[in-house]
């Protein structure tokens, strides 16, 4: 297989149809832009007489839900459930928020939600670019964020994480659902960009640990592993090195992992060749996860398995989560380089929407 120079600028270029590297780049105004807009939007104040908010949202619509769960799991004032399917929950009445985000508007399953929280007389909002789910939204009179997606120039929903994962964000603190301000998403942009200096793509691979990494995962399944606030983080690293690097991979939490997985390493005994494990660590986990991550990587070690260990640094949950989607969408579009492969198409994702379209077969 051809391997692509991650250090020609040129031949990146080439590659990258449709400056997938770009919207990479642009990673942090995307959140600085969508807390300006989304902040705009105006919510009633009876859509806080809540007892519960359902997040709904499909693929890269749907990482805002678990960025909330994950980071501010603790702090949340109400309960909440994340959707990824076609139907809310049977509880969702007159007393639940549903937040519906779909960017493209037209994601079946998140229409289908819209609907059944109109039918059930939820309380909803609604975040995509446009289409069906804005038009129901605006049709209905419920609040809505239009996303304007200048700073995403390969126009892919998936590198619009930025606008998606912000808006969701600031609709759900407009309810009350945890506190947010715009110092903490200025301070996620500014960690970001921190990150950007040392894994731009005009930093040679030789200083440049996203390259470096990228390397190390080459022809590997990757399982990402990380802990408490950091899940949604990771979940949007795995979601986007299925779509931007077409790799196998899969992201799971300490401590559950440690109840089964570990015994999984045995077999098949090729597990040392094809496995590679990338460890999320943060100085903000409890001293007990600390521990369970050393011992596992000691399990690991012991199955001749390689793993790489990325430390958070930054000053609390929110930023350390931003800071590792913005290394690990550098570190997946280096990836995507080495294996020749242009980010930007999903083609067994367009099969699969051409052929749900079609009749069903008897």
């Amino acid at each position: 297989m051809k391997m692509v120079n991650i250090d020609a600028s040129e031949d990146i270029k080439k590659l990258d149809s449709q400056n997938v590297l770009g919207s990479i780049d642009e990673l942090p105004d995307q959140c600085l832009h969508a807390w300006e807009e989304a902040e705009k939007v105006d919510v009633p104040d009876f859509y806080k007489d809540i007892q519960n908010v359902v997040m709904c949202g499909m693929g890269g619509s749907g990482l805002g839900a678990r960025v909330i769960e994950s980071v501010y799991g603790s702090d949340l004032r109400l309960p909440l459930v994340r959707v990824n399917d076609y139907n809310l929950p049977g509880f969702s009445d007159i007393h639940t928020l549903v937040i519906c985000s779909s960017y493209s508007g037209e994601t079946e399953e998140t229409l289908q939600n819209a609907k059944e929280a109109i039918d059930r007389k939820c309380k909803w909002m609604a975040i995509g670019s446009g289409n069906s789910l804005i038009k129901l939204a605006q049709e209905k009179g419920v609040p809505c964020y239009i996303i304007d997606a200048k700073y995403n120039p390969s126009n892919q929903p998936r590198m619009a994480i930025g606008y998606s994962i912000v808006g969701q964000l600031v609709l759900a603190s407009k309810v009350g659902l945890f506190k947010l301000q715009k110092s903490d998403i200025d301070e996620s942009a500014e960690i970001m960009k921190t990150i950007q200096t040392k894994s731009h793509s005009e930093i040679t691979e030789n200083d440049n640990p996203a390259k470096q990494l990228a390397r190390s995962m080459y022809g590997k399944v990757i399982i990402y592993v990380s802990s408490g606030h950091l899940i949604g983080a990771m979940h949007t690293v795995n979601n986007q090195l299925n779509e931007n690097t077409k790799n196998m991979s899969t992201d799971v939490f300490i401590p559950e992992l440690n109840h089964h997985l570990m015994e999984g390493l045995k077999h098949p005994e090729m597990n040392p060749q094809n496995l590679f494990f990338i460890f999320a660590d943060s100085n903000l986990y409890p001293e007990r996860i600390k521990k369970r991550f050393t011992i596992t990587k000691e399990v690991v070690e012991k199955n001749n398995i390689g793993y790489f260990e990325y430390t958070l640094n930054s000053i609390n949950k929110l930023t350390q989560s931003f800071e590792l989607i913005q290394f690990g969408a550098y570190t997946n579009f280096y990836l995507s380089m080495l294996y020749d492969t242009d980010p930007a198409p999903i083609p067994w994702v367009d099969y699969f929407k051409e052929q749900l379209g079609q009749p069903l077969g008897k």
